[in-house]
């Protein structure tokens, strides 16, 4: 305290409070500050109430009794979704650490096999991105250091998948249940025992670290508000795909903060099927709850352009994916996710370029005296 205050500040006085019981509580309400110490306390946090919040807050009237429990959650869902953040971001897998160790197409098949097996027995789409996580963790882990054994790949993935069973909502099933999945999906060919064994070795070299949130956690944290909103269901399906999209491409899935990636996922959904333009208001100020380098709208932009660039590529065949990206655009072609697929990208993206850059720069002139190029800087860009 000596070194905090400064001897002509007027004294601090902490006025008293009672203590009952051998282990005191105490009441923060009976406990006070007189004097100058708040000029020492950081100020309080200004952030914006997300969506989220509201929608949750509106509910505390309701005479349903499941609406009224879930308003309960209203004063603490943006401390959570802070808290999942910084989760998510401590375990983020840097994407050159899991490309050294697993190329893209190999990664891209298992992942497609993931989707595919998945599809088949009627999981859940949570559990293809917490599988796919755990696997880029893992991967990461070797990066080229240390040999990655190839050959028993299936195996790493059944066990991984095994862990995803247990911490996603299979625990409260019976053993038999995922331990049939699993049989199933390797066809009798790997012993169960051989899949436990393998998944104890995982989660040692994960520090027995599972269970984390993924970018659809995050991506249904943002759209929860949305499930009143008749015209909501294409916009969240559309992002749905645009996050599988990512999933494909490790630049893009662990290039950003993974609750960033999911708003930019919705935000290019709301460009795409031209929602009303409070809706994006909204998720700007959502997406301020969490941290940025920069700006969080800049971020978000980035990531929305990003996802953009990337849906178009896939279209053109310019990935090395792109066999797998024919399955997703099939899977998202179907009415019951709104035939989302064959919406175009093209048009959002040109839109948001052109509102990210200023008109005398977009319209300038180029006139390079050395190379003799003229023209402007969006007849420079492939992807325009």
């Amino acid at each position: 305290a000596d070194k905090l205050l400064d001897r002509s500040l007027k004294p601090v006085r902490f006025t008293s409070f009672e203590m009952e019981g051998t282990v005191h509580a105490v009441d923060h309400r009976k406990f006070r500050v007189e004097g100058m110490l708040d000029d020492f306390l950081p100020e309080a946090d200004e952030r914006p109430t997300t969506s989220l919040a509201k929608f949750l807050q509106a509910k505390s009237n309701s005479p349903d009794y499941s609406e009224a429990l879930e308003a309960t959650m209203a004063e603490s869902v943006d401390s959570i979704l802070r808290a999942q953040y910084d989760l998510s971001e401590r375990e983020r897998p840097t994407p050159h650490r899991v490309m050294k160790a697993l190329s893209v197409r190999q990664r891209a098949d298992l992942l497609i096999w993931i989707m595919q097996a998945f599809s088949v027995v009627g999981v859940d789409d949570s559990m293809v991105h917490g599988v796919a996580l755990n696997i880029d963790r893992l991967v990461a882990t070797y990066a080229g250091e240390e040999s990655l054994p190839h050959g028993c790949l299936p195996c790493i993935l059944l066990a991984v998948v095994c862990t995803e069973f247990k911490t996603d909502g299979f625990s409260d099933h019976p053993d038999k249940e995922w331990k049939q999945i699993l049989t199933h999906m390797c066809r009798g060919q790997i012993p169960m025992i051989q899949i436990l064994r393998v998944e104890l070795k995982i989660l040692s070299r994960l520090q027995y670290v599972v269970g984390l949130p993924t970018p659809l956690t995050f991506l249904r944290s943002l759209t929860a508000h949305l499930r009143q909103d008749a015209q909501a269901g294409p916009w969240i399906s559309l992002a749905k795909f645009l996050l599988e999209l990512a999933m494909l491409e490790p630049e893009i899935q662990h290039g950003f903060p993974h609750a960033y990636l999911a708003a930019g996922a919705l935000a290019a959904s709301l460009r795409v099927c031209g929602a009303p333009e409070k809706k994006r208001q909204e998720l700007v100020k959502d997406v301020m709850i969490w941290p940025a380098e920069y700006s969080s709208e800049e971020l978000l932009v980035s990531c929305e352009e990003e996802l953009l660039q990337l849906w178009i590529r896939c279209k053109d065949e310019m990935v090395e994916f792109h066999h797998v990206f024919r399955f997703l655009e099939a899977k998202y072609s179907y009415h019951s996710r709104f035939e989302v697929a064959h919406l175009s990208p093209a048009g959002a993206l040109k839109v948001l370029r052109e509102e990210r850059e200023p008109q005398d720069f977009r319209d300038f002139d180029l006139d390079w005296m050395r190379c003799g190029i003229r023209g402007s800087l969006r007849q420079c860009d492939p992807v325009a």
